[in-house]
């Protein structure tokens, strides 16, 4: 026992050095967007529902990116200043799947069709979304919804650098403030996410060692003489949400389960549904019934998981048809094996990187708290 713990302790941590320098680089340019692209009046711009609006919902989404817990918050913020509520659902949809981070360690980890498969998974989920609210809309339900969101806001919502407000992008990347606002915005998307990236790594480590393979050939049909493929592509595109609903897992602790996945033979529909499924985890949905009430969050439940399985045969299908279905497998273990390479270095340097922005951020941290400290006392002196 003691063995297989260690044996998954180590492929959990070879996983994570496999990915290491992406998460970096991921994040680093997840907060330069975030301090370039000044998001004021976000929600005022979302008022209407049309295409043009759930285009710029996907686009504050993309920008937004983040782990599906912070983004439900961010979606309640924007639904509460005015957003529409279809808006709002598209803005959380594009926050937590059009993710840069989550791309650049897809592709590491399992390859460009990945990478692609994952964007368009997002694109199609967004389109989904959008068509079966105009189909049916429950207006109000979606009302009461604001109005209970309203009750538990508590004032709360998208923060920006205010210093930064009428300076232009290359104003902001060539001023001390404006790394410094990237620094921040760096610490913070690690600060929201690393848990979930570390429990995401810790157990692919645990189920690659202890769970067995029939396990995974039992719960993902697999296409044969007796089951016809069009049979697995779906079954496993409905299975794969209730596992990420089972294990509470968030977008990027997804990944490395995802290559466990893939490596035990699921579909790519399969992974795709279950890299999309992070909005349906148990968490995401108490979350949802939190800001929400029950009925509304779980309306918005029962139409993400039919998007993201509609949204993943979708993209199984047009790869398919290109024949650019991903074939090959390979093995956790050649996955973490570690070598004096191209990663070893990238490690490094993007090591050495975040931790200078990471200084950065305690740097003016210290400094802000210095300068409250001087205001307070120059305060106490006057009133004395």
């Amino acid at each position: 026992m003691l063995n297989q713990i260690i044996q998954a302790l180590l492929a959990s941590a070879g996983i994570l050095w496999k990915s290491f320098w992406a998460l970096v680089f991921g994040y680093t340019i997840s907060a330069v967007i975030q301090v370039l692209v000044n998001r004021s009046g976000m929600a005022r711009v979302l008022g209407k529902r049309s295409w043009k609006q759930v285009t710029l919902a996907g686009l504050f989404g993309f920008i937004s990116s983040s782990c599906s817990l912070a983004a439900i918050a961010v979606s309640r913020s924007i639904l509460v200043k005015g957003a529409h509520p279809v808006n709002a659902l598209c803005f959380l949809i594009a926050s937590t799947n059009l993710v840069i981070e989550l791309g650049i360690v897809l592709w590491v980890l399992l390859g460009w069709q990945f990478l692609v498969g994952n964007f368009l998974l997002g694109i199609l989920m967004i389109v989904y979304a959008y068509m079966m609210n105009r189909f049916w809309f429950p207006k109000q339900l979606a009302e009461k919804a604001r109005q209970h969101a309203q009750i538990r806001h508590q004032g709360k919502g998208i923060q920006h650098n205010k210093s930064l407000e009428n300076k232009n992008w290359w104003q902001k990347l060539s001023s001390k403030d404006g790394w410094r606002a990237i620094a921040d915005a760096f610490f913070e998307e690690w600060k929201i996410a690393y848990k979930g990236i570390l429990i995401g790594f810790i157990f692919a480590g645990l189920i690659y060692v202890f769970v067995p393979t029939n396990f995974w050939d039992t719960l993902f049909l697999q296409a044969d003489h007796n089951i016809p493929s069009l049979l697995t592509v779906i079954e496993n595109a409905l299975i794969a949400p209730i596992i990420v609903c089972l294990i509470c897992i968030d977008s990027m602790g997804s990944i490395p389960i995802a290559a466990l996945l893939w490596s035990k033979n699921a579909s790519f529909d399969g992974v795709m549904s279950f890299l999309g499924a992070d909005l349906v985890a148990a968490t995401a949905i108490y979350l949802q019934v939190k800001y929400y009430g029950w009925k509304y969050a779980a309306y918005l439940s029962g139409l993400l998981y039919v998007c993201i399985v509609a949204a993943a045969i979708t993209v199984h299908e047009i790869f398919a048809l290109c024949g650019a279905l991903p074939v090959e497998r390979a093995t956790l273990t050649q996955v973490y094996k570690f070598h004096i390479d191209y990663t070893f270095w990238l490690n490094m340097i993007f090591a050495v990187f975040g931790g200078v922005l990471l200084w950065l951020h305690w740097q003016n941290k210290h400094v802000y708290q210095a300068g409250n400290t001087e205001q307070y006392s120059q305060q106490e002196v006057a009133k004395s």
